[in-house]
């Protein structure tokens, strides 16, 4: 069976989990190739079996060299010591994820691999984060969303990811059933402190980080939050440290220099900081 006729049969079975972003109308199914909405907005069905559900084109940073990085050094294992410590808050669950801001799907996969059950959907305002999720991943159902102008369906989900990605928690709360869970992960203050300290070393505003604000805000809205603070040091190669700058929001205000500088004596090792945040939706 090709991705795309695997994609319609998703679709078919599962359109309770989507809304129309134009209309907010439920989805009949798939005719002819297209969703199609009780009012007739239709959504084609790509080729290697995912969706586009953008209203109008979207303007972001993520290009195809660095998505290629990302995927490369999400690969090697950069992330799988974040992902082995979100996997016991979600190992039981068997209903539905939605990996909101998912880039090119390395996450999802590889809690797929470790044994997470359920149906999986991954989005991305993205269209080449996706085309590389669809390309590489059949763990999940990818689509182009974006979460402002939302396909999916209030009420319907049971757990959220949201992974090193922005925060929308009306949205949140609208998606998530009773007792759903939203699980975000935030940087801590020492993540990819080799790099920042190579590209920013004395400037005050860019060599420190604080999360502060973030956790405040899901503290918020979550006020019993199980925290989880996660921190390890990452081995790297040559081809490696070039896919870590390529991949990283932390090199583009670098300048050219520090960053030659980098690529030319390369780094031994990388710290990865993170905190996960657990928060359940009231019954």
């Amino acid at each position: 069976m090709s991705k795309k006729q695997q994609a319609i049969e998703f679709l078919n079975r599962n359109r309770h989990l989507f809304q129309c972003p134009v209309c907010s109308n439920t989805f009949l199914g798939v005719q002819e190739g297209s969703f199609v909405c009780k009012e007739g907005h239709s959504f084609d069905v790509a080729k290697k079996g995912s969706l586009h559900f953008l209203l109008k084109p979207s303007k972001n940073d993520y290009g195809k060299e660095m998505l290629r990085s990302r995927f490369a050094i999400a690969q090697d294992g950069l992330f799988n010591g974040i992902l082995d410590e979100i996997y016991p808050f979600i190992q039981h669950h068997t209903g539905v994820t939605l990996d909101i801001g998912c880039g090119e799907g390395s996450h999802l996969d590889y809690l797929h691999g470790k044994g997470l059950q359920g149906t999986k959907i991954g989005f991305d305002i993205s269209k080449e984060a996706i085309q590389l999720a669809a390309a590489h991943f059949t763990a999940a159902f990818w689509c182009v969303a974006d979460l402002a102008q939302s396909p999916f369906a209030s009420h319907s989900y049971d757990t959220l990811l949201n992974i090193f990605s922005p925060s929308n928690y009306d949205e949140f709360s609208r998606l998530l059933k009773p007792g759903g869970q939203v699980v975000k992960v935030i940087p801590g203050e020492y993540h990819l402190y080799e790099l920042r300290q190579a590209l920013y070393h004395g400037d005050q505003e860019k060599d420190a980080y604080s999360n502060e604000l973030v956790f405040k805000k899901f503290k918020e809205h979550y006020p019993d939050a199980e925290i989880k603070p996660v921190r390890y040091t990452f081995a790297l190669n040559g081809e490696q440290t070039k896919h870590l700058l390529e991949m990283t929001p932390l090199s583009w205000n670098a300048s050219q220099e520090k960053i030659d500088a980098v690529l030319a004596s390369g780094l031994e090792e990388i710290t990865v900081d993170a905190v996960i945040l657990m928060g359940n939706k009231q019954e």
